[in-house]
């Protein structure tokens, strides 16, 4: 008989319970099980997609970085009431199937805002690690807002 101590015991007994109840994390450039994903792509990546791009920065950080041309302006100001804005402002773009990426100034304003967007819509929702920084960092130049 295999005695456990009481640290391991409750490892295991955690482990168990989490695995029972289906409970991951999330790591970089894979599906969060909270139906949108979190992973670096590259504009080249979102645009030959079709994606619809969405940057959710404030229009301060527009200015001072610029912005992915083409992308769509929108300011996330917290999960409450975003989604029903977003789809009232963005409802034409959101053909079926077509991937929504959202980007913000590092990857963690887009997690929230994808949570509380996938929620409510069927297309494919992507929070880009990394944002804008990453971006920036590797190579891209973004363009002024218009």
């Amino acid at each position: 008989m295999t005695v456990l101590s009481k640290r391991s015991f409750l490892l295991l007994g955690g482990a168990a319970v989490a695995a029972v109840a289906g409970v991951g994390y999330a790591t970089s450039g894979t599906q969060t099980g909270a139906g949108f994903e979190h992973r670096f792509l590259t504009v080249d990546d979102m645009q030959a997609a079709g994606a619809l791009i969405v940057d959710i920065r404030t229009p301060q950080e527009w200015r001072d970085t610029g912005v992915i041309d083409g992308a769509k302006l929108v300011t996330f100001r917290g999960e409450a009431g975003f989604a029903d804005t977003f789809t009232a402002a963005q409802g034409d773009e959101l053909d079926a199937g077509r991937n929504v990426v959202l980007i913000c100034r590092s990857g963690n304003r887009t997690q929230a805002a994808a949570r509380a967007l996938s929620a409510r819509i069927s297309n494919p929702v992507i929070s880009v690690e990394g944002g804008m920084r990453k971006l920036m960092a590797s190579g891209y130049r973004p363009v002024p807002p218009t």
